[in-house]
């Protein structure tokens, strides 16, 4: 197994604090206010920020690693942390929240405002893009 997978296997909790952190901030302070008066903006917002934190992170983490890697060792490992994230929420919003599939799919739903999935997919595009910015 090449280095970097296992360097970006333990990576990812780095970016599921993130993410934490994100939602917590989210929470304590801008959803309370805008939840009663524009509904969903709160989670979008949110997206767009934990995207903005995910690109931040892995751009430094590229930048700084010592482990060589290939554009095609990139997009598995953006598979890889698009794949543990998904059974991360799913498994944590079942046995720990309590959730239903029903609500937890509903997260998916973009043509309803939500912008979930373009998290997940951010975490298999932001190495691709972050490979190009750093070998110009």
């Amino acid at each position: 197994m090449k280095k970097i997978y296992l360097h970006a296997l333990w990576f990812w909790f780095v970016l599921l604090f993130l993410a934490i952190f994100n939602a917590i901030i989210r929470e304590a302070t801008y959803k309370p206010f805008l939840e009663p008066y524009i509904g969903n903006w709160a989670h979008q917002i949110s997206s767009v920020t934990g995207i903005i934190l995910f690109f931040i992170a892995i751009y430094l983490l590229l930048k700084f690693t010592k482990v060589e890697y290939t554009r095609h060792d990139l997009l598995n490992v953006g598979i890889m942390w698009m794949t543990m994230t998904i059974i991360f929420e799913f498994t944590f919003g079942y046995y720990v929240r309590g959730s239903s599939w029903n609500d937890m799919i509903h997260a998916y739903y973009f043509w309803k405002g939500e912008l979930w999935i373009f998290v997940l997919i951010s975490v298999v595009v932001i190495p691709q893009i972050c490979f190009r910015l750093l070998k110009k």
